[in-house]
Order: structure tokens, then sequence, then C-alpha cells
């Protein structure tokens, strides 16, 4: 049975208008990926949109020898950017963080539905242009912020997409996220833990007090979370809510 406009936990099928959701729905066929699974190698055909409704994943970048994450999207966003740029190749590396859930749809009836229906084509590409904007300001973070910086911001953006405060999370998963060697990644963490707001535990980590976190992050964190609010819908507390409910 198609899942209703109403149930859906991804923003922007949610807030499309409910006549093209009509368009869409037809189409979307639940999915589900494993933590670690990878999605898309680097420079694969796009086959389908996916809109996840739980759970996270990276996009990173690659040359074949180096692997940095570049980006992160969850139930805010969608993977298929690049059929509504009318690109057909993905040009990263696509891998699961938290066990995701949600719904996808193929490439030729997606393009279609993007044909008749002008409001979601809009909202899909405002969503490319808040991803470019987070890319943008990981390449900043990168440059500019020290590593328990950098590490208070990738939490922040993980917890604005997870159902809880706990999640799982190893210090060598990390150090390849953050491109940094895993001492670096252990020193950060018991910085962290020393201003009480995370609880880092052999594979997994809670977050203690979001607002200490972000504090932590500087001004690393919030700038591309402000403009998806701004375009788009209030995500972060959305997300909160779904959090709490």
């Amino acid at each position: 049975m198609a899942q209703p406009q109403s149930s859906t936990r991804n923003l922007l099928l949610k807030h499309l208008p409910p006549q093209e959701f009509a368009i869409l729905q037809p189409d979307l066929v639940p999915m589900t990926a494993q933590l670690r699974v990878v999605l898309s190698e680097a420079d694969e055909p796009v086959e389908y949109a996916c809109f996840p409704e739980s759970g996270y994943f990276s996009i990173i970048s690659t040359n074949g020898e180096v692997r940095v994450e570049t980006g992160l999207i969850g139930r805010e966003g969608f993977l298929g950017g690049p059929l509504v740029l009318q690109v057909d190749h993905f040009p990263y590396q696509i891998v699961v963080q938290s066990e995701l859930r949600g719904q996808k749809i193929a490439r030729a009836p997606f393009q279609a539905v993007l044909e008749k229906c002008p409001q979601l084509r809009a909202q899909l590409l405002r969503f490319v242009h808040v991803f470019t904007l987070q890319t943008a300001h990981t390449s900043l973070a990168n440059a500019h912020y020290k590593i328990e910086e950098r590490l208070a911001r990738w939490l922040c953006m993980c917890h604005d997409r997870a159902d809880g405060n706990e999640f799982e999370m190893t210090h060598e998963f990390l150090s390849l996220m953050l491109a940094v060697r895993r001492s670096s990644i252990t020193d950060a963490l018991h910085e962290l833990e020393s201003k009480r707001t995370i609880r880092s535990t052999r594979g997994s980590l809670k977050i203690l007090n979001r607002a200490r976190l972000e504090e932590s992050a500087k001004g690393a964190y919030g700038i591309p979370e402000a403009e998806y609010e701004r375009l788009i819908a209030p995500m972060r507390q959305h997300l909160a809510n779904q959090r709490s409910a």
C-alpha cells in the first residue's frame, strides 16, 4: 500500500504540494540499507532517486587512493541530485552511516515526474543548492577549524539526522570522515567529553548537551542549516521533535 504524504518523514516530500506528491507517489517503493553499505561507487550511473525517512549517508570524494567525506544527507534531503541537473553519473562514493529506511523511485519515472511537477523540481533544486553550501562549509571547516571544532560540527550534523541521542561510531570511522589520524580523533573526543558535551564508548557515542556541542563547533556549524530552514523547512526543530516523539 502506498504511503500517504501525512506519514512520510522525509521533509522534502512532506512539504510538497499534495497534488504533486500524488503524481510522485505511485512510483515510490520502500528501500532499506544497512550500516556501511555502499549505495554507489564513484562514477557509477544514477539508477534511482532516494528519499530517506530515517538514517543518513555520507557523500565521499575519492581519487581512488584518498577518501574524504564532503557531505551528509538524511531525511531532510534526497539522493539523486545529478538527475535533477540532467547528469547521469554520481561523481562520488555514497556510504550508509546509519541504517537507512526510505523510499526510492527509478530514474526513468523520476525524470518523467519532474517534467510534470514544477514545484517538486524547484524544491529539489533548492536542496541541491543547500547541499552545495554544506560541501563548501566542509572545505572551510577542514581548512580553518581545529579538529575538535570539526568533530563537534560533524556530530551536530549526525545528531540533526539521527532518531535519538546515541548512535554507532568508531574512532577509525571518525578518522576517515575527518581525514585525520585516529590518535587525533581520540584527543578531540576527550576534549569534548571533558566539557560534558558527549560520552564516547567503544563503538558508540551519545550526545549529552547539544547546545554546548554547538558552542564547541564555533562557526563551523550552522550556516547551511539556516539556509535550509530559510528555503525549505524548519529542519532542526522538526527532527528534534521526531527524536523526542
